[in-house]
């Protein structure tokens, strides 16, 4: 079963994912830009910025909420700051990858504008992918197509650059939400600074599609043929009905 909240185990049981996701697509996007420095909003205990450190990033800072247990930190103690990202979040200096993955889903809608705000103050490319409607997950209430995301990105200046998808689209070692949301997005007055992204930045006249990977609609058919199964059974039904409802669960 998976976590029902943060404080449920909820970054240990992604925690081998996120790190063979880490390791398959890191190496990918130093494609595009090899970074010195990276920052991650929303780094849980640091699984994806403990596999850029091994990379050879000299400096990496993480940022999540105070419901980390910062006892099982993969990165150093001064390597991360609790904070809460309903808010915004600001730093004097500016990192040259910022990254922001599965997280902005977690952000109430109201909140989704400064959410993005803060990832733009903090470097000039950010990595970024966010669940799409139907996706489910441990407290989901902003699931949104890539849209809804580019829109609120181009009001801060950012374009994005849709590259990595095709590349590790069928790499099974790379959790396949990430196969489906990952884009960078490039602050487009920087984007002459970056040759390779700017060939590949999306402009206004094009559109990032909107992707589902067949894992995620393989996973749906057998929620609903585990659900049929249930109904087709009036004893499996009445046994359904007593384990979850009569407890309480939904």
């Amino acid at each position: 079963m998976q976590p029902e909240n943060y404080q449920d185990n909820f970054f240990e049981y992604h925690l081998q994912g996120a790190i063979s996701s880490a390791e398959n697509v890191i190496p990918v996007v130093k494609e595009y830009i090899d970074p010195a420095s990276v920052i991650d909003i929303g780094c849980g205990i640091g699984a994806w910025l403990s596999v850029w450190k091994k990379s050879g990033v000299k400096e990496i800072m993480g940022v999540d909420g105070e419901y980390v247990d910062t006892s099982k930190l993969l990165i150093e103690q001064d390597e991360f700051k609790p904070f809460n990202l309903e808010r915004a979040f600001t730093l004097d200096k500016k990192y040259e990858l910022v990254t922001s993955l599965e997280v902005a889903e977690h952000i109430p809608a109201k909140y989704a504008r400064v959410f993005v705000e803060s990832l733009c103050s903090l470097g000039n490319v950010i990595l970024f992918s966010a669940a799409i409607p139907a996706q489910e997950g441990t407290m989901h209430v902003n699931e949104q197509y890539p849209d809804y995301w580019v829109n609120i990105f181009a009001e801060n200046g950012f374009i994005p650059v849709d590259c990595l998808r095709k590349k590790i689209w069928n790499n099974k070692n790379i959790q396949w939400w990430y196969r489906q949301n990952m884009l960078l997005f490039v602050n487009k007055d920087m984007l002459a600074n970056y040759p390779t992204l700017n060939e590949l930045a999306i402009h206004s006249d094009e559109k990032v599609l909107s992707l589902i990977h067949p894992e995620m609609v393989q996973g749906k058919v057998k929620k609903i043929d585990y659900y049929e199964s249930i109904l087709n059974s009036n004893k499996a039904t009445l046994k359904y009905f007593i384990e979850n409802k009569l407890k309480g669960k939904k």
